[in-house]
């Protein structure tokens, strides 16, 4: 998914290129594949707690990284809404000190 996301922003802010260079099917194909990891990462976490059942993994930490990611390059994706339990995953997360004092400003 990072690596999508990555691809996604260069492609829409590469600056060596005008707007008529960039490749909306491209951001396009690459947010779609965003979407359906998000969507993976959802159905995968299900009811749990966390992402491997009860005790914090470094699945989680891969989760909170990724949505915290979009949540700083792509604030217009509301992934919350749709997938309730990632957000409550996140806010569990971001609750930790390892995450709350890296985040972006």
């Amino acid at each position: 998914m990072l690596d999508a996301l990555i691809l996604a922003r260069l492609e829409a802010n590469w600056s060596g290129r005008d707007k008529a260079q960039r490749s909306q099917a491209r951001i396009d194909r690459q947010m779609e594949k965003t979407h359906a990891s998000v969507k993976a990462m959802s159905l995968g976490l299900g009811d749990k707690p966390f992402c491997a059942g009860i005790y914090l993994s470094l699945a989680d930490i891969a989760v909170g990284c990724a949505l915290g990611y979009i949540d700083f390059r792509f604030p217009e994706i509301d992934w919350r809404a749709q997938y309730p339990n990632l957000a409550k995953l996140q806010e569990k997360l971001a609750q930790r000190p390892s995450f709350s004092e890296t985040m972006p400003k």
